[in-house]
């Protein structure tokens, strides 16, 4: 497998394995189960407080309303959690991988950003086709929002 190499603003280099493919889907299987279970816990409590009048409502920019303000906490999930918690989310906390800046600074909240825009075509639009071809296209397994982040993910995984 190709390392990363990172020269930092001391110009040191340091060497960083990627994160494979199957560790990066994994990460996102498990970060889609947490999402999958936040919307049936929302809608459990939905139907426990307000049983199904809410349900009901006839007027659709209402309940398209209530279903947007229901579903930003998942939609903006990755940015916030790779914002907040140095470039991981739960998925890949538990598979020991993190996004890192490849030019040796640390992450910033544009870069987190432009690899959540650029999920909308690695993975919404196509089914994840886009990302997975990009990733295994490239040698340090990059998906579009990667490149153009100019980040890579790398895994914590000590080989020793």
């Amino acid at each position: 497998m190709n390392s990363i190499d990172i020269n930092t603003s001391q110009n040191v280099n340091i060497s960083f394995d990627p994160a494979s493919i199957g560790e990066r889907i994994l990460a996102f299987i498990i970060d889609m189960v947490i999402k999958v279970a936040y919307f049936v816990v929302i809608y459990l409590v939905i139907i426990y407080i307000f049983g199904l009048k809410l349900l009901k409502i006839t007027d659709q920019w209402s309940l398209m309303a209530i279903f947007a303000i229901i579903s930003l906490p998942v939609n903006l999930y990755t940015l916030l959690f790779e914002s907040f918690m140095e470039g991981q989310t739960p998925g890949k906390r538990v598979m020991k991988i993190r996004v890192v800046k490849t030019d040796g600074y640390q992450a910033s909240f544009g870069d987190y950003f432009m690899r959540w825009f650029f999920r909308l075509i690695d993975i919404m639009f196509s089914s994840g086709l886009v990302g997975v071809i990009t990733m295994v296209t490239n040698k340090h397994n990059k998906r579009l929002g990667d490149l153009a982040a100019g980040t890579a993910v790398i895994t914590l995984k000590s080989k020793y």
